[in-house]
């Protein structure tokens, strides 16, 4: 009888341990979104809806790191010259980081994907426009950055959504949409 107990103690301790562990947050919603832009480093957007709903284009995600992203609407754009990725149907973004979290964030390691009428479009790299020319540098907390990015597509830009990465390897994506 006492073996019994002896054994059952460490087992019951192992799984209260394991059970307290878990990768994933308490809350399954990866942020919040609002229909306010952040007007300056203070200020928070109030939440609106869970992160499981995706933001429109205008409105602002705000990620649970603190780092609150907005994207404006797609707008057809002729690239420069000498831009690459440029296409037959070429849009661009300005994109509004406002950094709430306790460490500065690079804006140039973002992932953004865009895909229109069913096509990913390129990301359209256009240096005497400043598209996808990410020379904010860091943005340290309570700061704000602001640059535009861009995307060509082959066929129609109809119905673009961007999808944002911040690739802090806690966040998940974000897809803003029209």
């Amino acid at each position: 009888m006492r073996s019994a107990a002896f054994l059952a103690v460490p087992a019951v301790l192992a799984i209260g341990l394991l059970a307290g562990c878990s990768t994933s947050p308490a809350s399954s919603s990866n942020g919040t979104v609002s229909d306010s832009k952040p007007s300056s480093a203070a200020a928070t957007p109030k939440a609106t809806k869970e992160a499981a709903a995706t933001p429109k284009f205008g409105q602002t995600f705000t990620f649970k790191s603190g780092l609150a992203v907005s994207i404006g609407a797609p707008a057809a754009f002729t690239p420069s010259t000498y831009a690459a990725g440029a296409a037959a149907n070429n849009v661009k973004m300005t994109v509004t980081v406002t950094n709430g979290s306790d460490k500065a964030v690079s804006p140039a390691i973002f992932q953004y994907t865009a895909t229109a009428a069913g096509q990913a479009g390129d990301p359209v790299i256009d240096s005497e426009q400043h598209v996808n020319d990410y020379s904010t540098g860091n943005v340290a907390p309570g700061a704000s950055a602001t640059f535009d990015i861009g995307f060509g597509f082959a066929g129609s830009a109809d119905g673009v959504t961007v999808t944002l990465d911040p690739t802090d390897f806690v966040s998940k994506p974000a897809t803003f949409t029209s």
